[in-house]
């Protein structure tokens, strides 16, 4: 993580943003010495600590290792090589435009963990977009570049990003250059998308179709292309996605050996200790009236994990108690703790953050006001690593009955 501080800064100040150099410089000579003493460090690691310092000495290392490098690694001792002004950066690029992989269409190049979270994970487009970046610098003229924008564009998650905040950050970047080259934001194609048959819309840009432009069952979209009379020039990248709801139990309680969550609501009785009030935790099951206590218990096990985080949708009818630790407990139960890294309290639900989950059990729990009278469904609850977007665990919905 702090390569990828010392990379953003250092190209921020580049870019003529104003950076206190005192920061680059600490956090680079962290890097170098890690780098230095650590040689079991995993080999795109190790190229990505290089890349980000442009040490000469580093990359030369890198360079002499490259064998074990991914798609990933070696464009980014590519990008390093070229920062340093060494003229091996075209060797590398070289290497890697005849290790695409590629159809008719796309190119790409794969790789399965992240260099900088050091997980295993998808990251083909994170390294595809440093190749890309790397091309344009060096084979500016290479097929390849079309296609591999081509792949990238068409495997944004939902149609509007990648995967995580992080690989959006990622391509982008990793796109700019291409962009430059081929001046494709100054595009002046006419686009119309029609729906069965009609004409509906015709402009560039984020579309929404209205629902009554739809029929049941098959729906036939076609996209069309045109440039004026006056001639111009563009290349069209698109995407669909589709918004639905659903009440199918199948979708609920959705978990794994190596990961999986429990949720648990308990009402926080009122009793008296001589002078004192105190609560005594009941197993909730059953209407509930307005001004009462909820304890929310969520279960997490499973194996070790980075970065995992914690969603919880409240039930319409209640607000969360922020100090939760003015009720004491007759009896206080092991749960009952605070050991996560950082929580947040959202208007619809709580979410929990933990930086490192060790392999076993830990549980959670926060505190609900009932406050408005109704029946509330309570969505599931949810737990995944947040940079592993294809993992997740669920529990079941709820309702709430508030008389």
């Amino acid at each position: 993580m702090t390569a990828y501080v010392v990379a953003g800064l250092s190209q921020a100040k580049a870019a003529g943003v104003q950076v206190n150099q005192q920061a680059i410089d600490k956090g680079a000579a962290w890097v170098q010495k890690h780098f230095a003493e650590d040689s079991k460090l995993a080999a795109d690691l190790r190229a990505y600590m290089a890349y980000s310092t442009g040490n000469v000495a580093h990359l030369a290392q890198v360079y002499d290792q490259r064998a074990k490098l991914s798609p990933y690694g070696m464009a980014l001792l590519g990008l390093g090589l070229e920062q340093a002004k060494d003229a091996r950066a075209a060797e590398i690029a070289g290497f890697l435009e005849g290790g695409a992989q590629q159809d008719q269409e796309q190119a790409w190049w794969p790789a399965t963990r992240d260099p900088m979270l050091d997980f295993s994970m998808d990251v083909t487009p994170e390294a595809t977009a440093y190749v890309v970046k790397l091309l344009s610098h060096q084979r500016k003229d290479s097929p390849l570049l079309p296609k591999a924008a081509l792949w990238l564009m068409n495997h944004r998650n939902e149609g509007y990003w990648w995967s995580s905040t992080k690989q959006t950050a990622m391509v982008i970047y990793g796109l700019t250059d291409f962009l430059k080259t081929t001046n494709e934001l100054n595009s002046n194609l006419n686009v119309t998308v029609s729906v069965n048959g009609a004409p509906a819309v015709t402009q560039m840009g984020d579309i929404t179709l209205d629902e009554t432009k739809l029929q049941p069952g098959v729906n036939h979209i076609h996209i069309t292309t045109s440039l004026p009379p006056s001639g111009g020039q563009g290349r069209l990248y698109y995407s669909t996605r589709a918004e639905y709801y659903s009440t199918d139990e199948k979708l609920q309680k959705n978990g794994t050996v190596s990961l999986n969550i429990l949720r648990d609501y308990f009402k926080l009785v009122p009793a008296k200790d001589g002078d004192k009030i105190v609560y005594d935790g009941v197993p909730w099951n059953g209407p509930v009236v307005s001004g009462d206590i909820l304890a929310v218990r969520l279960t997490v096990t499973g194996s070790e994990w980075k970065y995992l985080m914690i969603e919880d949708p409240i039930p319409a009818g209640t607000e969360f108690v922020e100090r939760d630790n003015i009720f004491q407990l007759r009896e206080k139960p092991p749960w009952w703790t605070y050991l996560f890294t950082r929580r947040e309290l959202h208007d619809d639900r709580m979410t929990i953050f933990e930086t490192r989950f060790p392999q076993g059990q830990e549980q959670y729990f926060y505190l609900l006001k009932v406050v408005n009278p109704g029946t509330f469904r309570v969505s599931p609850a949810r737990v995944g690593p947040m940079y592993q977007t294809d993992i997740m665990a669920t529990t079941e919905s709820r309702r709430l009955e508030v008389k």
